[in-house]
């Protein structure tokens, strides 16, 4: 196979590392592929992670290893390893051909085919492949030229592409989202919007990885808008969800660098917690993310002040709970409290358990009611009064209580 373009050699910054692998492999049996190719072509910046390469999977660890690089089975079954090469990962996958496919998992055969492997592929600007000189190869003979002109073009017949695996539908998406240009490929939308019902057979940690990406884009409306046109995921999107609040409130992140996903999640489910069990059917939250989400909606629901919303909330809750509020009010946000969320310290209160045993206070419902007695005080005090200040506050709730 003969290269058909090179790559500006100012883009093209393949890492050291890499070369090792490129040695190690042998340089005619080994290609990047995919988004580092695709990014480096484009100008945009990538890691060079994924390679193909000839060899199967024991002579590409037998090769690496006797080059020193070690090798994790990550992906074996499919023909895929990973080589870490001066703690920088490298997959690196066997070409293949498909022998079966079910819209979910594919059983594979291995070849020695660059244009056979292509075909099996989703999009036609992730077939190109190049080798380390920045050399670029087109196994269909479109990629260059569909990722030239903000193409999404599906390899082959679409539904075929997306029968073989379903996730490709939210693929097309994100992909058109990030590199399309103009309207999207009729044929693709139209496989997409015929098999939409099939996504929910896709495991939830493979939706929701691809959706997080679209949710997180820095300007996710429109493709959200066109996904939610084709009767994608339409259960996903809460009646009451306004695209206007989360184009708001994505601009706003964007601007103060501070993309939250939940935040964008909370706008999609319309403010309405109930919506949860929907967006549960299709996301596997880690703890931290369920407790970012329930957190934002009792701090969306709290009336409080920045300083207290700060305080009861911590920074990061008590930013986005804003965000959310004044993109659904179509508010601006003034910079003298943009200015407090970002740098005001966050203070503690002053007066502890210890503090209240001190002053003869027993442990239990009246040193509780005492505590919470001090802290809205000391809220309403601007935060400002030290320790002494608020022993002798919970005195006189003492003695007022005896």
């Amino acid at each position: 196979m003969d290269s058909v373009a090179k790559i500006d050699p100012t883009l093209w910054k393949p890492s050291a590392e890499s070369r090792k692998v490129f040695d190690s492999l042998g340089h005619e049996a080994v290609r990047f592929v995919g988004g580092f190719v695709r990014n480096s072509f484009l100008g945009i910046g990538s890691s060079d992670a994924d390679l193909a390469t000839l060899h199967q999977p024991d002579e590409v660890t037998r090769r690496l290893t006797g080059a020193g690089i070690k090798v994790v089975p990550t992906g074996i079954d499919h023909g895929t390893v990973t080589a870490v090469a001066g703690g920088i990962p490298f997959e690196i996958t066997t070409l293949r051909r498909d022998v079966e496919t079910d819209g979910r998992h594919a059983v594979v055969a291995y070849s020695t085919d660059w244009a056979e492997d292509a075909r099996r592929r989703d999009f036609t600007m992730n077939t190109l492949l190049a080798d380390f000189d920045g050399n670029v190869f087109d196994p269909t003979g479109q990629g260059i030229s569909d990722l030239k002109a903000g193409r999404v073009v599906f390899v082959g017949e679409p539904a075929q592409r997306i029968a073989e695996d379903y996730l490709r539908i939210l693929r097309f998406f994100r992909f058109h989202a990030l590199y399309g240009r103009g309207a999207p490929d009729a044929a693709a939308l139209d496989a997409c919007r015929s098999a939409a019902a099939q996504i929910s057979t896709l495991s939830r940690e493979r939706i929701m990885q691809e959706m997080r990406k679209i949710i997180a884009l820095a300007e996710p409306v429109s493709i959200l808008d066109l996904m939610r046109a084709s009767t994608v995921m339409t259960d996903f999107f809460h009646p009451g969800y306004l695209s206007d609040n989360l184009k708001t409130l994505s601009r706003m992140q964007t601007e103060l660098d501070a993309v939250s996903v939940e935040a964008r999640l909370f706008i999609l489910s319309g403010g309405d917690e109930n919506h949860r069990a929907v967006l549960d059917k299709y996301f596997v939250f880690s703890r931290e993310q369920a407790r970012n989400l329930e957190t934002l909606f009792i701090a969306v629901g709290t009336p409080c002040g920045v300083k207290e919303r700060l305080y009861r909330f911590g920074r990061v809750i008590a930013l986005q709970s804003i965000l959310v509020m004044a993109a659904m009010q179509d508010e601006v946000i003034p910079g003298e409290v943009i200015d407090v969320l970002q740098n005001w310290p966050v203070p503690v209160l002053p007066l502890s358990g210890e503090d209240l045993k001190d002053l003869g206070i027993a442990p239990g419902p009246q040193m509780g009611d005492i505590l919470r007695a001090v802290e809205k005080w000391w809220i309403a005090a601007d935060f400002t009064p030290g320790r002494d200040e608020c022993r002798d506050q919970a005195k006189s709730i003492k003695l007022f209580q005896a």
